[in-house]
């Protein structure tokens, strides 16, 4: 062997073993960089916790998007670990109960415009993932502007009687099911949400289940979208597209027609730091395969 060559074996190999050497050295942070990474999944399957980023170039997790509803105005928490305007001073016990329980470290109860009601489902091991990769990203010091709440009496009397009357109760399991139609499924209601948009809702703004993942008009859906019926149905919904379709369109949003995602949907594919498209094509195949396996609604979306 030429003797350049073999000096660029040679020091291959020792930036091998020094690779080896620091890792045997520093065991926790090749694991808390292991741990970043399947919270950063998680977080993208939870399409990239995109309320909490301004859409069109906003600072990743910085909050500040408004949300309009009966009762009025909130924005989305700062929650990068800034500790003054963000999550920094937060325990990870904290932050798992805002995710999970919709309660701030004081105590305070969120607006379920941030999912907590089906967040509950997600499994303890996700959720320490998801609280590593926060911690990971950048502290941005952004205050969150002032919720404006227009309905007396709603935070005190109205949302703890609605949330004990209509909220969603998961069980999350002891450990995220791996494979299969029981991984799509934990995905799709508890990590991704689906049902939020995609499930219409009744007079008392509560989750038709009736109509699981049946769709909602134009000014019944998120923002006033119409959101489409994704359910089995062959003539409104997702019944003439294959599993592997289902599992492309997730990727690239490009649908069987030729048409692309738009809208909220187009956002949650993307995702900020990470989205839909960034699960492997086995997650993006079991919640296919689970979509399939559910009660076909018929419910046309213009």
């Amino acid at each position: 062997m030429p003797r350049r060559e073999m000096r660029l074996v040679r020091c291959g190999q020792l930036a091998a073993v020094l690779l080896l050497m620091l890792t045997a050295a520093h065991p926790a942070a090749a694991q808390s960089r292991e741990q970043i990474a399947r919270g950063k999944y998680i977080f993208g399957a939870a399409a990239g916790c995109g309320c909490h980023t301004l859409p069109k170039g906003g600072v990743l997790n910085a909050g500040g998007r408004k949300y309009e509803g009966p009762f009025g105005t909130v924005y989305s928490s700062n929650i990068t670990p800034d500790p003054d305007t963000g999550i920094g001073k937060w325990t990870d016990e904290q932050i798992i109960t805002a995710i999970r329980a919709g309660r701030r470290a004081n105590g305070e109860r969120l607006i379920p415009v941030h999912p907590y009601t089906v967040f509950n489902g997600m499994a303890e091991q996700d959720l320490k993932d998801v609280v590593t990769y926060l911690r990971s990203v950048p502290p941005v010091n952004k205050p969150t502007p002032a919720k404006k709440i227009t309905v007396p009496m709603f935070e005190s009397v109205f949302l703890p009687a609605w949330l004990a009357t209509f909220a969603p109760r998961e069980t999350p399991p002891a450990a995220a099911p791996t494979t299969g139609a029981a991984r799509g499924e934990y995905l799709a209601r508890a990590v991704s949400h689906c049902g939020e948009c995609h499930t219409p809702r009744t007079m008392t703004m509560a989750t038709d289940n009736s109509r699981f993942l049946a769709g909602a008009p134009k000014g019944k859906g998120p923002e006033g979208s119409a959101v489409p019926n994704i359910t089995p149905d062959r003539e409104t919904g997702l019944g003439s597209w294959s599993e592997e379709q289902i599992a492309d369109y997730l990727e690239s949003g490009n649908k069987p027609d030729g048409d692309v995602a738009g809208g909220l949907m187009a956002e949650v594919i993307q995702g900020s730091s990470a989205g839909y498209k960034d699960l492997t094509k086995a997650d993006r195949l079991a919640i296919a395969k689970y979509l399939k396996s559910i009660p076909a609604v018929k419910n046309k979306i213009d």
